[in-house]
């Protein structure tokens, strides 16, 4: 599938940031450079580098090529960003998946999975992809984040079941204009996330997301003027929004284009649980060949303007530069 969008430009552009000289630890921005012939040849090592509960902005620019490495932002740091040279030219990667084993010979699972995990507050990420090659047959994340808030802008997700994972239901995470790759239940936690402007690729006959949303919790999952695409061979009608992994799970599209695979349901039950009863499934405005919500399951729910008009940026993650 070639999608040729202002969108996908931007995920294979380049981030150009300038800065005098690199200041004193505590007074100013402090700058880290990632590169095969630089002092820190890894992402994590740098980030290492970087000053615990930091107040002010550290940054890690991270030049062009493949990192093969699995990469933790500790939650001691904070207004850490770490910038790539562009979506398509710096890559973070690795292939864990849940049923490989440990050194006792037990099975990992999901959670020990991530390329990336980001525990850290106020982390910003942007113009790279995180990738777990791990492929079929296992939950394999790609990037996995904890307390937050995180944001992500212009970056790439690629993965095949599990692709993201919002953990924290206390957390904020905003992803603007990126491009999140996956077939099952790629998009799925307990956070309260907002995809703004992003590219979702359906790679399978899967859900997109799979919320576990507390009860307590106003929003979940919120995609806002995306575009649910498909990938190569991927059949009309088999792919379904998404599924609620736990009883109270909330997946709003407001605005966006959904492809030919998007199925007429709409939406999909988890097994044979009761979830459905509870679930908070929303559309509104959708266009494109997998917008029509005549044949849409019962229990999903059609917004009206005026109540999509309210599920804003930061309405659901509160005020912020995001």
């Amino acid at each position: 599938m070639n999608i040729k969008t202002p969108l996908l430009a931007a995920l294979g552009g380049i981030a150009l940031l300038t800065c005098s000289s690199v200041m004193a630890r505590a007074v100013h921005v402090r700058m880290i450079s990632v590169s095969p012939h630089g002092r820190y040849h890894t992402i994590q090592a740098a980030i290492n580098a970087a000053p615990e509960h930091s107040r002010k902005e550290v940054i890690i620019r991270i030049g062009p090529g493949t990192y093969k490495e699995l990469v933790t932002v500790p939650s001691y740091d904070s207004h850490l960003d770490l910038i790539g040279a562009g979506a398509r030219k710096t890559v973070i990667t690795f292939n864990l998946g849940a049923r490989d084993k440990n050194k006792a010979g037990h099975e990992i699972g999901t959670f020990h999975t991530p390329t990336v995990t980001i525990l850290g507050r106020h982390i910003t990420v942007s113009q790279l992809t995180i990738a777990n090659t791990y492929g079929k047959g296992s939950q394999a994340v790609a990037v996995r984040t904890g307390d937050g808030p995180v944001i992500f802008h212009h970056c790439r997700f690629i993965g095949w079941q599990d692709t993201v994972y919002v953990h924290n239901p206390r957390a904020r995470i905003y992803f603007g204009h990126c491009m999140i790759q996956g077939a099952i239940d790629f998009i799925f936690g307990k956070s309260r996330a907002v995809f703004n402007h992003c590219l979702i690729r359906c790679t399978g006959d899967g859900c997109v997301t799979a919320p576990a949303t507390p009860l307590h919790q106003k929003y979940g999952l919120v995609f806002l003027h995306c575009r649910v695409a498909a990938g190569k061979g991927v059949p009309k009608g088999v792919v379904h929004l998404g599924r609620p992994w736990r009883k109270y799970g909330y997946t709003a599209f407001i605005d966006c284009y959904m492809g030919r695979q998007i199925a007429p349901a709409g939406w999909l039950n988890w097994g044979h649980t009761n979830y459905y009863k509870t679930a908070r499934f929303f559309e509104f405005h959708s266009t494109g060949p997998g917008a029509d919500v005549s044949a849409r399951v019962k229990w999903s729910h059609q917004l009206t303007s005026k109540q999509a008009k309210a599920i804003t940026v930061n309405a659901v993650l509160g005020p912020g530069h995001w």
